[in-house]
């Protein structure tokens, strides 16, 4: 792929608390570093942190993911990070996963090596986590698509859309702590809740999913003009499949990831990849604000079209 026909975002990213009180110190750790792969590699980043930290350091989490580390260790009544960083995309036609050689189910799905392709244990994307208990509803919803001789990736595609069709996009109607077993009842929530009902789906039937983080391009309504901090995080569904590897999934907007995608990190569920967390010691509470916004530089490669969040 020509350096000419990449797509490059800039992608900010501000979270702010602000307390209530005096904060005395603070350690935190951040997943706001998008992975590098085929499909995005990073130009730049710049992650601002104020007040300035008495210590900060880099490594890679046991599923590869970068993880900034830092301590404020100053009086402080607000914390602000911000992360402002400039990916390429590198445009694909991609394989439609329809096309894709995978493995068929027959009662159960295929054998499962060890680990993925990057060393990684596929069972550790097989049991349930803090965010996808493997509850029954979800299991029920994925067996009607478990028709012998049926391609994996029909079965989760299939379990995408249905998921698209049966859940109401609904800003509001959850938050992180939200249980799964709500989403299931309620059927309204946000794409993390998508992403956490399907995965555990698959996984309570044998198929490993992952949970990824990350941003999608988004276009206003024809004549208006978009708002600063109007975007937000995405998540979204990535699938082991025998011969392919791991085939992402968007349940929010009925569609594989592409080219409007970026993607930040990937782990068991959403606490595996939390772009903001840590503790603090101080007198008071806190409140919490998350501005996004991601700008595409330039205009070559598919046209944009709006996604939900």
């Amino acid at each position: 792929m020509s350096e000419s026909s990449a797509i490059r975002y800039r992608v900010e990213h501000r979270t702010t608390y602000a307390y209530q009180g005096r904060n005395d110190l603070c350690h935190s750790l951040a997943h706001l570093r998008p992975l590098e792969n085929s499909t995005q590699r990073i130009v730049s980043q710049e992650l601002n942190i104020s007040p300035e930290p008495a210590y900060h350091s880099r490594r890679n989490d046991y599923f590869g993911n970068a993880v900034d580390y830092f301590s404020v260790e100053t009086s402080h009544e607000a914390l602000s990070v911000l992360s402002d960083v400039v990916v390429e995309k590198f445009p694909t036609q991609g394989t439609q996963i329809s096309d894709m050689s995978v493995g068929t189910w027959n009662g159960e799905p295929p054998p499962l090596p060890k680990t993925d392709d990057t060393g990684i244990r596929l069972s550790d994307f097989l049991i349930g986590s803090r965010a996808c208990p493997l509850i029954a509803e979800a299991r029920e919803f994925v067996r009607p698509h478990l028709i012998p001789g049926t391609k994996l990736t029909e079965i989760a595609g299939g379990v995408m859309s249905q998921v698209y069709r049966d859940f109401a996009y609904t800003p509001g109607a959850t938050d992180v702590l939200t249980p799964l077993k709500d989403v299931a009842g309620t059927r309204k929530g946000v794409c993390q809740d998508f992403a956490h009902f399907m995965i555990a789906g698959l996984r309570s039937v044998g198929i490993p999913a992952r949970y990824v983080s990350g941003y999608l391009e988004t276009i206003p309504p024809p004549g208006t003009k978009k708002l600063r901090g109007a975007d937000a995080s995405h998540a979204w569904v990535e699938v082991w499949m025998p011969g392919a590897g791991w085939v992402g999934f968007d349940p929010t907007n009925d569609k594989q990831p592409g080219n409007q995608h970026i993607k930040l990190a990937h782990g068991r569920d959403y606490f595996d990849v939390q772009p903001l967390r840590g503790i603090f010691i101080g007198s008071g509470s806190q409140a919490l604000s998350v501005e996004v916004d991601v700008t595409r530089f330039d205009k070559e490669g598919e046209k944009a079209t709006a996604g939900r969040l």
